[in-house]
C-alpha cells in the first residue's frame, strides 16, 4: 500500500474512534412555572449494539421533587429487566435506573429514549439535572463509551394576577346613576301615583296604587315602607358607597 493509502486508513481509524455517541437529558434547558408537573427524557444517540444500561439522576431537592420514572420507547419492547430506580427527594437523587435485554441477541443500534423522569417544581430557582454512574454494555457485556450531557431546569415564581383598576369601575357606577336619573326624568309614569281612595288597593296588608298613563298600565307600590323614590335614593347611596370603597 502506498503512503497516501496508509494515511487515508489511519484517518478513518481515528474518525471511528472519536465518533462516540451521547447520552443526554432532553430538553437540555427547560423553564417551568412553580407548582407544575413536567417530564424530562434521557436519550441516547449514535450508539451501537446497546444491550444493557444503567444510570443515576441528581437534582436540587429545594427546587424539584421527583415523582416517578417510566421506561422509554427504545427498550420498551425488548427490555426485560427495567428498574425505575429508588427516589430520594431529601437527597435529590434517583438511583439504579436501568434496563437490559436477555438471551443471545444483538443489542440495539439506533437513537431513542431510555427513560422518562417525572418531576414537580416545588421552589423557585434553577436546578441542574445530572447523569452519574452511567454504565452502557454491548451484547458481549463490554463497556460502551459515550459522552454524557446534563440538563438544567429553571423554575419561575408565579406572577400574581393584577386586580382590576378601581377608577374605571367608579366611572361605570357614576354613569349608572346618571342614566337612572335621566330615565326617571323622561318617564314620569314611573313615579308613584297620588294616594287616594279611588286608586288604593290592598295586597298582603299593604296599599297598592294602580294608575294608567296613556297606553302604559303600571302597578306602583305606594306603601310608605317601599316607595320608588325611597328605593331610588337607597340605590344611589349604595352605588356611591361602593364607589368610595373603590377609590
Amino acid at each position: 500500500m502506498n503512503r497516501f493509502g496508509r494515511l487515508v486508513c489511519l484517518t478513518l481509524s481515528f474518525s471511528a474512534i472519536g465518533g462516540a455517541g451521547t447520552i443526554s437529558i432532553q430538553p437540555s434547558i427547560a423553564s417551568v412555572p412553580l407548582g407544575t408537573p413536567f417530564a424530562l427524557s434521557v436519550n441516547i444517540a449514535a450508539v451501537s449494539d446497546l444491550f444493557a444500561w444503567q444510570f443515576d439522576i441528581g437534582f436540587d431537592p429545594a427546587v424539584l421533587s421527583a415523582t416517578g420514572v417510566t421506561e422509554g420507547a427504545l427498550f420498551s419492547s425488548v427490555g426485560v429487566f427495567f428498574s425505575a430506580g429508588v427516589i430520594d427527594n431529601a437527597a435529590g437523587t434517583i438511583s439504579f435506573i436501568g434496563d437490559s435485554m436477555s438471551g443471545s441477541v444483538p443489542g440495539i443500534s439506533e437513537d431513542g429514549t431510555l427513560a422518562v423522569i417525572l418531576f414537580n417544581s416545588i421552589g423557585a430557582g434553577s436546578s441542574s439535572i445530572d447523569l452519574s454512574n452511567v454504565v452502557l454494555l454491548d451484547s458481549s457485556l463490554n463497556d460502551i463509551t459515550m459522552d454524557i450531557s446534563a440538563g438544567s431546569v429553571s423554575v419561575g415564581a408565579n406572577t400574581p394576577v393584577p386586580e382590576p383598576a378601581a377608577f374605571p369601575l367608579a366611572l361605570l357606577l357614576v354613569g349608572a346613576i346618571a342614566i337612572g336619573r335621566e330615565a326617571i326624568a323622561r318617564k314620569p309614569w314611573l313615579r308613584p301615583a297620588p294616594r287616594s281612595p279611588q286608586n288604593m288597593r290592598f295586597h298582603n296588608g299593604g296599599p297598592l296604587s294602580f294608575g294608567n298613563r296613556g297606553s302604559r298600565r303600571c302597578i306602583i307600590v305606594s306603601a310608605h315602607l317601599f316607595q320608588f323614590p325611597v328605593w331610588r335614593t337607597r340605590l344611589e347611596i349604595t352605588l356611591l358607597r361602593a364607589m368610595q370603597r373603590l377609590l
